[in-house]
């Protein structure tokens, strides 16, 4: 049969609706049906039974003639989270292998691997054991039919797994106790993995490929190894591995997915900087890089379909397109021009069908079939739709304002209600039925008309008052299951790791996201700007309207705060390095040497605290790395049993080690009271003495302001203990040392942060909170960066909700707030007087 040169859509099938994240080829009954298997943002499991591509009655691209089934397994098998990663038994190499059960195998984002049986899609037990995201699924295959194939699990975890799987289902169990057989560490952060041919009867091979993490602006580490896989002898029960080769940083941004091709006998790796590279499957090094034409998105998935006459590389992209490399023997050798195939949105997964074809995942919510054959291909109008869907994507991604957008924007006329947070900002405003952009002139404290906005980028928009060439989207986990969406602000010519910081810190997120966004941020923006009438400025937001909502003149402006509220948490990272933290234990030993009591065993104060210094020296490995009960005892016993005189240097340590993820998790809550009320209490027992003395208040200060930033476990400590915090804050307010100034406003500012973006605000903490500000303010000490940290925790707290944030409100007007603030501002710098002025417009809603 004749096949046309180019992939050209077939099916398309929507799922249950929710953006589809992974989609595999699941035969298991009739062999005259192509049965495929899909996983959505949702956690559901969707069955898609489509008639025999050869036949003559095939499933038009609208569904038609397929059969949609959600949920296949009953009701009981919603994932609690979006399912990322597919794979059934019938992906199986088919000879020599063994044959296996009918099976497939889907891994969540809650860590958990879960294995379904095939023919009922009933849920037959869980596989546990990853910390993080399982984000990739392979088979390992055997060497000849005597042996089962094993699962290889890649995660964000920065581990790669092998289970017995099919074994483990053999014996008709619900539970995968003992399955896993062998655990990889050591990768950075997340793993792709795929299986490669074994070498052996008593030899196989995976190879394992990772993300990379941080080194100062640029992601590095990103690695290919390819492992040998020792099956355990007769008396032993656990896999051995060893590292054959590897290969790191050749691409130029983090590894997405890896793939291997048989027929080629080629490892295949795609990457955040928009290349494809073709293997070795000996060593993994590149032979041939596969660029992606134009501008380079981010590269998420990659496979190979056909056979050596018709033989192609395909890769699917964030940007909304999936790539078509051409690479087979019929192509002599030319370099062909790639294939490029628009989506109306990110493409998250492309899997082969074993028939030259390819299915694609989509986050619209679709999955399609593309084909060179020309008697599968879609009817006309349906080409004709897709292609008009796409490009309306597109073009939604790149045109002008709409008379809706434009109208919720705000009025030019209440324009000196917007205060600009620096020189030469840009911000859009609605006059005369028409978006303008105007520039923030601060000598004049006015907003200068630029020009009328005509046009923008993919990207440009607003956020929270302010105008960026890229307004990003960003999906963030949250505990217990669904998805955060969020938005990131950028400006060309910003350094991206540090607008990733100050997201991660205003949204108080996981710091091992930095690298990720850091990445992405650097991929999506572009360095084209908008189209003015007069000038250069960036564009509007593109609002969704909410469904049945009220419309634009329904509702009431409201002031947007540069400043104001605080949703994130400062903190005290200095020092977190090998000759900080050499310091500190030195110190800690010679002062273990002078103490009378509780003095630290020999192991205690070398082995244990030598281990613990190399854990958080190594701040790179922290999504990986532990830090034992063994090594947290030795700071509660200093904390604890040592007088204020000798446990300064603990005090210093924990102030690091509170900012570990494992150290400060959930389980670890009552440590972290106990410690934390241990510092308060030396603290506050310096009686008198507490405003002149600087190690003991800096550091207790210190360690509470990194608490609200640790994990859940110190989080909750800090809260539960807050009206001690907040005591021992006023105490120390009056300090005469700098440090410990800074120190306490940085906890006040922390502590509102906790109460406007939790549900334990109360008014008698939130006028604690008032009352230490009043005392801060009163001695009249503080540096223009105290104080401004202090006046955002009153902003802050007066932003409360509801009857907790009117009272404060109430109170802080009684007190003659207003007034205060005249004199405060006064001398403390730009930001002081715009902090300044944002709380009297809060003050005089």
């Amino acid at each position: 049969m004749d096949l046309s040169s180019e992939y050209t859509l077939s099916t398309q099938l929507l799922s249950d609706g929710e953006p589809v994240r992974c989609v595999t080829i699941h035969n298991n009954t009739a062999p005259a049906s192509l049965e495929l298997l899909s996983g959505s943002q949702g956690g559901i499991v969707s069955r898609f039974t489509l008639p025999d591509q050869d036949a003559v009655k095939k499933p038009s691209a609208d569904g038609a003639g397929a059969v949609l089934d959600i949920q296949p397994g009953g009701a009981n098998t919603r994932h609690p989270h979006q399912i990322t990663a597919i794979l059934s038994s019938a992906s199986v190499v088919p000879s020599p292998a063994k044959l296996v059960p009918s099976i497939y195998i889907t891994g969540c984002k809650d860590g958990n691997i879960r294995v379904m049986d095939g023919n009922t899609h009933e849920l037959k037990f869980v596989l546990e054991g990853h910390s993080n995201a399982v984000t990739s699924l392979s088979w390992i295959p055997s060497f000849d039919a005597s042996g089962d194939p094993w699962l290889v699990s890649g995660s964000w975890d920065g581990t790669a797994k092998i289970w017995d799987v099919v074994s483990q289902f053999q014996k008709n169990t619900d539970s995968g106790s003992g399955c896993c057989v062998e655990t990889i560490a050591g990768h950075e952060n997340t793993v792709s993995v795929a299986g490669l041919p074994a070498e052996s009867s008593t030899s196989r091979k995976v190879v394992t490929v990772s993300a990379g993490v941080a080194e100062g602006n640029v992601i590095r580490g990103h690695t290919v190894r390819i492992w040998r896989l020792t099956p355990p002898s007769s008396s032993g029960s656990d896999v051995k591995s060893d590292l054959l080769s590897s290969v790191a940083n050749d691409h130029s941004g983090p590894m997405r997915d890896v793939c291997y091709d048989a027929e080629t006998n080629a490892i295949y790796t795609c990457s955040n900087d928009g290349t494809v590279k073709i293997r070795s499957a000996e060593d993994g090094k590149c032979k041939t890089t596969l660029a992606y034409p134009g501008d380079t998105p981010m590269l998420l998935s990659v496979c190979v379909v056909g056979d050596w006459q018709t033989k192609a590389v395909v890769a699917g992209a964030e940007d909304g397109n999936v790539v078509v490399w051409d690479i087979s023997n019929s192509n002599n050798g030319q370099n062909r021009e790639a294939q490029v195939i628009g989506h109306t949105g990110c493409v998250w997964k492309v899997s082969p069908l074993g028939n030259g074809d390819f299915v694609t995942a989509c986050n619209d919510g679709h999955i399609r079939t593309f084909t060179r054959n020309p008697e599968l291909t879609a009817s006309p109008d349906i080409l004709r739709a897709f292609q008009e869907a796409v490009t309306a994507a597109q073009s939604a991604r790149s045109s002008g304002p709409s008379a809706e957008e434009i109208s919720k924007l705000p009025k030019w006329e209440m324009n000196a209600l917007t205060q600009g947070r620096s020189e030469g900002q840009v911000q859009v405003f609605q006059k005369d039925g028409k978006a303008i952009a105007a520039q923030w002139s601060s000598s004049s404290r006015t907003w200068i008309e630029v020009g009328e906005v005509t046009g923008t980028n993919a990207n440009a928009g607003t956020l929270n008052g302010k105008s960026y060439d890229h307004v990003l989207p960003i999906e963030i986990d949250v505990p217990g299951g669904g998805v955060q969406k969020l938005q990131i602000g950028y400006n060309n010519g910003e350094n991206p790791f540090v607008t990733a910081q100050q997201f991660i810190d205003e949204h108080m997120l996981d710091q091992n996201y930095l690298p990720q966004i850091a990445d992405y941020i650097r991929q999506r923006a572009g360095e084209s700007g908008p189209t003015l009438g007069g000038g250069n400025a960036a564009a509007p937001t593109i609002y969704e309207p909410e469904p049945n909502g009220p419309t634009p003149m329904e509702t009431e402006p409201t002031l947007a705060y540069a400043h104001l509220p605080m949703k994130g948490y400062k903190t005290f990272d200095a020092g977190i390095d090998k000759k900080g933290l050499t310091k500190v234990v030195q110190k800690i030993r010679e002062f273990n040497s002078s103490v009378t009591s509780n003095q630290l065993s020999p192991n205690e104060s070398e082995d244990l605290l030598d281990s613990l210094s190399i854990t958080l020296a190594t701040t790179n490995r922290y999504h990986s790395s532990t830090v034992s009960a063994a090594e947290l005892a030795i700071i509660h016993k200093m904390i604890t049993h040592w007088d204020a005189a000798h446990s300064f240097p603990a005090l210093d340590l924990a102030r690091m080690v509170v900012l570990h993820p494992d150290a400060s998790k959930g389980e670890r809550k009552g440590y972290w009271s106990d410690v934390l009320g241990g510092a308060l209490a030396l603290c506050t027992g310096l009686g008198g003495n507490i405003v002149k003395e600087v190690a003991v208040p800096m550091l207790t200060m210190r360690l509470v302001a990194n608490s609200y930033k640790g994990g859940s476990g110190s989080l909750g400590a800090a809260e539960g203990l807050v009206d001690t915090i907040l005591d021992c804050a006023e105490a120390c307010a009056p300090s005469d040392n700098k440090n410990v100034r800074l120190a306490v406003a940085t906890v006040v500012l922390n502590v509102s942060s906790n109460m406007y973006t939790s549900s334990l605000a109360s008014s008698s903490t939130a006028i604690r909170v008032l009352d230490v500000v009043g005392t801060i303010v009163g001695c009249g000490k503080y540096e223009p960066e105290a104080i401004v940290r202090s006046l955002v925790a009153l902003g802050t707290i007066l932003l409360l909700p509801g009857e907790c944030g009117s009272e404060v409100k109430r109170i802080a007007k009684e007190r003659g707030i207003g007034s205060m603030l005249e004199r405060v501002a006064t001398g403390h710098g730009e930001i002081g007087d715009a902090v300044a002025t944002e709380i009297q417009l809060v003050l005089a809603q």
